[in-house]
């Protein structure tokens, strides 16, 4: 009973803080964690040992607070309930906007590795020291929670849902096997349109009385929640359909975790609706742009490698061992398909992102040199000029909005 108690009690703090929550029991199991956020693989935080190492320091009836090499910021408590140990950990937070090119040099991310800081720094909440001792408040009054009264239950009537259930068992059964029959058929078109990067015939879809995505009756008094679950249902074909027109996968990695925030922190429905056409364009912009389907499996391999570590050297023997061919001859094949060389197309790619950092980023000239792979920022500005005929400064300048 008590446990079920302290999940209880942890799930109320979950939903104050809105942070990553763990509870472990005295034997170092976890009994509840609930993750907002998921912690990638390379950063400390993302494995269960990590999560262990706070538990193993902290002591029973204390406030502990921890920050990690990378900046990240945890609580933890440890009290008895009987006769039983147990600890809850909350995090991490920032208590200040983390600096992402420092970290990314210091531990020599990837490209990838790079974009998926980018991506969970965006997510993790930056707390003024209130805040958090706010949040270190709340934890040391768990026990007190505990005490707390339980909220009465609320029984909802299904006299709301009845007159919608009612219709639905009343369809005739071939009339419903048709529209489930058209559905999966306009999912199957949809699906084609933005492999083939063809926006209009999928937007036409989208809006179409098709009923793709006509899922209503299934949450009736919560509209937002539906939309939210239509639009991560959407972004999931629309990355399916991405990679089945070739796309690099870490180009569909990067703007579906980019949806994905959007859809979750969204908190209106309009915003859904205008996030659904936004993201039809944007995937088939992608399959235009950056689809594979005309190259061999061999190059498409070599560009999704380049796309993946455009920021690094490319050791080409190194590669061609992966591939199971004779440098020269990937090279060979390589130029005949791209019409480009190994390096001119890390060039363009480093050169594209360079773009991309000087029109949306305000990092130095030195560091977005470092970031895309040129250790030297005056060899940068040239390579720079001469692809685009401005200097670095130049172009940020021109494109200052």
């Amino acid at each position: 009973m008590e446990q079920s108690k302290i999940v209880s009690t942890a799930m109320k703090i979950q939903h104050i803080t809105n942070l990553n929550t763990y509870v472990l029991h005295q034997n170092r199991e976890l009994v509840y964690h609930h993750e907002t956020i998921t912690i990638p693989a390379f950063m400390p935080g993302s494995r269960e040992r990590d999560i262990l190492f706070l538990y193993d320091n902290i002591v029973q009836g204390q406030l502990f607070s921890y920050i990690n090499e990378w900046d990240l910021h945890y609580f933890g408590y440890s009290f008895r309930e009987s006769e039983k140990t147990y600890t809850i950990i909350i995090g991490p937070y920032f208590d200040k906007i983390p600096n992402l090119y420092r970290l990314s040099k210091e531990y020599r991310l990837s490209s990838t590795q790079s974009e998926d800081l980018r991506l969970i720094a965006d997510k993790i909440y930056v707390l003024t020291v209130e805040q958090a001792s706010s949040y270190g408040s709340v934890l040391q009054q768990f026990t007190n929670m505990m005490e707390q009264d339980r909220a009465p239950i609320v029984i909802v009537s299904e006299k709301n849902t009845s007159s919608a259930r009612d219709q639905e068992e009343n369809l005739n059964v071939d009339e419903e096997a048709e529209i489930v029959k058209l559905r999966y058929k306009t999912e199957k078109d949809f699906m084609h349109a933005v492999e083939c990067g063809d926006k209009k015939t999928a937007l036409a879809l989208i809006n179409s009385k098709n009923m793709l995505f006509s899922f209503s009756e299934r949450l009736p008094n919560q509209p937002l929640r539906r939309l939210k679950n239509v639009a991560v249902i959407l972004n999931t074909l629309l990355r399916t359909s991405a990679r089945n027109g070739h796309v690099p996968a870490i180009m569909i990695h990067r703007i579906s975790e980019k949806f994905a925030y959007e859809i979750e922190n969204a908190n209106q429905v309009e915003t859904l609706h205008q996030l659904e056409d936004r993201m039809i364009e944007e995937y088939c912009d992608l399959v235009i742009s950056n689809t594979l389907s005309k190259y061999t499996t061999m190059t498409r391999r070599v560009i999704e490698y380049i796309h993946s570590f455009y920021n690094k050297p490319i050791n080409k023997e190194e590669l061609s061992a992966k591939l199971s061919v004779h440098p020269s001859h990937l090279s060979r094949k390589f130029r005949e398909e791209t019409k480009m060389t190994l390096s001119a197309f890390q060039q363009m790619l480093r050169i594209n992102q360079a773009k991309h950092l000087l029109k949306t980023e305000n990092l130095s000239v030195e560091e977005i040199a470092w970031t895309i792979g040129y250790e030297d920022p005056s060899y940068f500005a040239r390579v720079f000029k001469k692809e685009t005929g401005r200097t670095p400064t130049q172009y940020r300048e021109g494109n200052a909005e």
